[in-house]
């Protein structure tokens, strides 16, 4: 149930009004170019000028809401639980990445604070990007590593698990490539994306 709360939720994103970047997101999407920014010249360039402006931040803000009440808790849930329902194939590998899980969350949890904060005191400082970039990356690093091992404890059951275990291991992967090397590469997301569909289509099944 948390796997298909995950996938409509993550749906919902894309019905928020004005949630479109005012200028240049370096191939981004302006959630994910927001959570990157590292300069006021990022921070301008996404949000461009009025009145564009107003309502991207009045976007962002909804977005916020619907991610720190709703999605936040959704994919923690399912990624975390999903690595408990896969104990039997490792008991303390699925703790550690249980653990990995909730830590992805929490530190998702304190940047969307940040956000907030930076939304309400564009184009914010030096601070509030330092702690975007210590939230941001640990969350998404921490997310690759979690699906990594999710792979490691599927290859260990059913041969549906086993074809499940693949993408998950590409898609984390990827996601840690691209996070190192182009965060802003849509292909960063799609690595989740793809080991997230992966994990629900083994649970639906039952691997």
């Amino acid at each position: 149930m948390t796997g298909v709360a995950t996938l409509a939720v993550s749906t919902m994103f894309g019905r928020v009004p004005g949630l479109v970047a005012c200028g240049p997101s370096d191939g981004a999407g302006p959630i994910i170019a927001l959570e990157l920014v590292r300069t006021a010249g990022q921070v301008a360039a996404l949000f461009g000028s009025e009145p564009c402006t107003s309502t991207l931040i009045a976007a962002q803000r909804e977005a916020l809401w619907l991610d720190l009440l709703a999605f936040i808790p959704a994919y923690t849930a399912f990624l975390a639980l999903g690595a408990f329902a896969l104990r039997r194939s490792g008991l303390v590998l699925a703790l550690a990445t249980m653990s990995i899980f909730l830590a992805a969350g929490a530190f998702d949890e304190i940047e969307g604070l940040v956000l907030f904060k930076l939304l309400g005191n564009l184009p914010g400082s030096q601070a509030m990007y330092d702690a975007l970039f210590w939230t941001v990356r640990p969350k998404f690093a921490l997310l690759g590593l979690g699906e990594i091992l999710l792979a490691a404890l599927l290859w260990r059951g059913a041969l549906v698990g086993k074809i499940a275990s693949g993408m998950l291991l590409a898609g984390g992967l990827a996601s840690l490539y691209f996070l190192f090397n182009d965060p802003h590469a849509p292909a960063m997301m799609k690595g989740h994306s793809y080991a997230w569909a992966a994990l629900l289509i083994a649970a639906l099944i039952g691997a």
